[in-house]
């Protein structure tokens, strides 16, 4: 995204979220994005280029909606907004693994710690 700056600020594991929950089996993994608007002006955004990778390697892109549990957020010019990306995973690969910001290259970040 031209001029906005995507990082991961932390994720954490739940066994709901806003009265919704998981597939069977499953656990959600909620990680805080931060969106940083370099532009002058604002930007509405409503999906975040971001997956999950498993401490086996597996991959696992975000639950429907990308954005949860807004629909769109509107980052102003000069400005940092947080908002949640929702991933929907097996509970046996939630901890150890990664949750990333995708870039043009593949998936790049840290390594997160995930809380059970």
């Amino acid at each position: 995204m031209y001029g906005i700056d995507l990082s991961v600020a932390g994720s954490a594991v739940r066994r709901s979220l806003d009265g919704r929950r998981p597939g069977p089996n499953h656990v959600f993994v909620v990680a805080e994005v931060e969106v940083s608007n370099r532009g002058d002006g604002a930007v509405a955004v409503s999906t975040v280029p971001a997956v999950f990778l498993a401490a086996d390697g597996t991959q696992h892109d975000p639950a429907v909606p990308a954005l949860w549990p807004a629909d769109e957020v509107v980052v102003a010019p000069y400005s940092k907004e947080r908002v949640k990306v929702v991933f929907d995973v097996p509970r046996t690969k939630a901890a150890g693994g990664a949750v990333r910001i995708v870039r043009g290259d593949g998936p790049t970040g840290r390594r997160l710690h995930l809380a059970s």
